[in-house]
């Protein structure tokens, strides 16, 4: 019951007003209002396409647009505009770098996965454009949402995210009961690009509404993927926000969430949950990790001694990584970081060039692609927020976060172009703006006994 404060002008009591809501929205103009709110619902989505173009998500092109939708006579917006400029002046001297190293030596691409060998100029290639797209579109999504934060965001990424799950329920359920594919709206193409580009495909291809079978629930059971085209992808797009409702201690969403990510049977979703909440859990009591080791021990004991712990362990861990078994992973993380060290300096230091060639994991995709340099500054773009804040109510929970997702790419995904875990590096800088701009208490001055 609200309280009653007295009115001196009116003579009586008037009711004091109810609280406001943290997470309530502030006007912020009509358009960018809806724009954000659109965007945010729509980041997850990457199976639908809204032209024949790959690559143009519904996200993907509302972020292209956002300098016409963002338009204003404020210096957030001259921001927006000059990152449009400054990253393509950033891209093409990085790439001019990474291409000079052809001059003093070709590399031996023989045993790479090199994504698609059609040359523009010179060494140039068409995929160091397009991938040079992609990543523009993801660092621009997370600096609007920096440049423009506000906490109403964060309220609809998670309505964003949460639909997303309740699609792939949806589509577990559905094959679950009728063994058939319930996906009626993904309508995109992943794997080989020539004959994805062409609207057909074969071999590596697969439509976003593709199914990979799992038998850890029972037969004929669906991993479920929703619409971001597999499981891996769905457990790099949801796990950030499931560690970070964890350590807020939202529970319901938290267990909607891990039980999505439990039937996506992704070791993503695992590595990103165990170093995620194991940080968070050992940051709130430090006695803690002597329980997480005991739990890890006892996980030791029953995958040594009980056959269907056993079974699911090997299913999960040891046999194959989301269709790719672990000594090809391993091989293929060995073959692409080896580019470092074939003697070529400017190699070493900055890569092949951006988007020549695709590995399994992160770490080695950047150190072929990008170089040394390329991967430490990825290194720090992510993981900055994480040595600069030092306090908040949710400090703990976007370290936990950017955490998990730094350690889930590097380890399984290389995918830089999945829009929700950029909001979550957007949310760890703007609360590092935040605290910047919160003028500290001056200390207490001691009185004399």
């Amino acid at each position: 019951m609200a309280t009653a404060i007295p009115s001196h002008r009116q003579g009586g009591y008037r009711s004091s007003p109810p609280p406001i809501s943290p997470y309530a929205h502030v006007r912020d103009g009509v358009i960018r209002d809806w724009y954000f709110l659109v965007l945010l619902l729509l980041a997850p989505i990457q199976s639908i396409l809204v032209t024949p173009v790959q690559g143009s998500t519904p996200a993907f092109m509302l972020t292209l647009m956002s300098g016409g939708f963002l338009i204003g006579n404020d210096s957030r917006y001259a921001k927006v505009l000059l990152f449009y400029v400054g990253f393509w002046i950033v891209y093409a001297i990085y790439m001019a770098f990474s291409l000079s190293g052809y001059m003093i030596d070709q590399p031996d691409l023989s045993r790479l996965t090199v994504i698609r060998e059609i040359y523009v100029y010179g060494y140039l290639k068409q995929t160091h454009i397009t991938q040079g797209g992609y990543l523009f579109v993801a660092l621009l999504f997370c600096f609007i949402t920096y440049q423009y934060y506000q906490d109403s965001m964060l309220k609809y990424a998670y309505y964003g995210i949460i639909l997303l799950s309740i699609y792939g329920f949806y589509e577990f359920i559905w094959f679950a009961i009728y063994h058939t594919n319930g996906d009626f709206l993904s309508n995109r193409n992943f794997g080989d690009l020539d004959t994805a580009a062409a609207g057909a495909g074969s071999g590596d291809f697969a439509t976003g509404s593709s199914l990979q079978a799992s038998n850890i629930f029972g037969p004929n059971f669906m991993r479920l993927k929703s619409l971001v085209g597999e499981p891996s992808m769905y457990a790099l797009t949801v796990t950030p926000f499931t560690v970070y409702a964890f350590v807020r201690r939202w529970w319901v969403i938290f267990a909607l969430l891990l039980l999505s990510l439990l039937l996506s049977t992704s070791t993503t979703a695992i590595i990103g949950l165990g170093i995620g909440g194991g940080y968070a859990i050992v940051r709130q009591r430090e006695e803690a990790i002597l329980y997480i080791i005991a739990g890890l021990i006892t996980f030791a004991l029953l995958y040594a001694a009980v056959d269907p712990v056993q079974m699911a362990v090997d299913k999960l861990l040891f046999q194959k990584l989301d269709t790719i078994s672990g000594t090809e992973r391993l091989t293929s993380f060995i073959d692409h970081a080896s580019v470092v060290g074939d003697g070529n300096v400017v190699r070493a230091l900055f890569g092949l060039g951006f988007g020549t060639v695709r590995s399994t994991d992160m770490m080695s995709n950047l150190l072929a692609n990008v170089g040394i340099i390329g991967f430490l500054l990825y290194s720090i773009a992510l993981l900055a927020p994480c040595f600069l804040l030092r306090k908040g109510s949710d400090r703990d929970a976007i370290v936990a976060t950017l955490l998990a997702i730094y350690f889930m790419e590097m380890l399984t995904v290389p995918e830089y172009a999945y829009l929700p875990p950029w909001f979550m590096v957007a949310l760890g800088y703007a609360r590092v703006r935040e605290q910047r701009r919160t003028p500290a208490l001056p200390n207490p001055t001691p009185v004399a006994a």
